[in-house]
């Protein structure tokens, strides 16, 4: 088994055995075996969804604006040695339109997540730690999510700019 399935299995087992913790209730030997099996099969079936979307890239020709060559070039901003301007430039420009609009809609989304959460701590029930940690995590993601879109949009700019500007499409 690949260590990325099995690094997922115990995440998904944790955090399902995690929030029956937090909610009170009791784990048993039984419970950490159904979690356990069902950790196995995401895992598995993650991996294998990696392993697919790596052939569908690498039978595309070198330089292709794959998500895994977009992903490289964003975090290095540098483009791919074979990179045209024709291919790369339609899929900058959409990733900057969508960052964009993804700056304010994640943040309202993750905004109300917050608020459901503060309303799970005040529900009547024996354990409120579950609304606690949401409410935490999902303010601190409405609060990050437009502060790292904000530290992207001027990478996904600078690649824009590596084009020269007869190859250009977008000046």
């Amino acid at each position: 088994m690949d260590t990325r399935a099995r690094h997922r299995f115990r995440i998904y087992a944790g955090l399902q055995l995690g929030i029956r913790l937090l909610r009170g209730k009791e784990v048993g030997s039984e419970d950490v075996a159904i979690y356990g099996a069902f950790g196995v099969a995401i895992g598995t079936f993650t991996v294998w969804m990696a392993v697919r979307a790596a052939a569908k890239d690498r039978a595309l020709p070198p330089g292709s604006p794959t998500a895994t060559n977009l992903k490289k070039a964003i975090s290095t901003g540098q483009l791919p040695e074979h990179a045209s301007a024709e291919l790369w430039e339609p899929e900058l420009i959409t990733m900057l339109i969508e960052e964009r609009r993804m700056a304010w809609i994640g943040s309202v989304f993750f905004g109300l997540a917050t608020v459901l959460g503060v309303f799970v701590i005040f529900e009547p029930g024996e354990n409120p730690w579950l609304g606690v940690v949401c409410s935490v995590v999902f303010l601190g993601w409405a609060v990050g999510f437009p502060l790292w879109v904000r530290r992207r949009r001027p990478r996904i700019q600078k690649l824009l700019d590596q084009f020269p500007e007869e190859e250009s499409l977008w000046r």
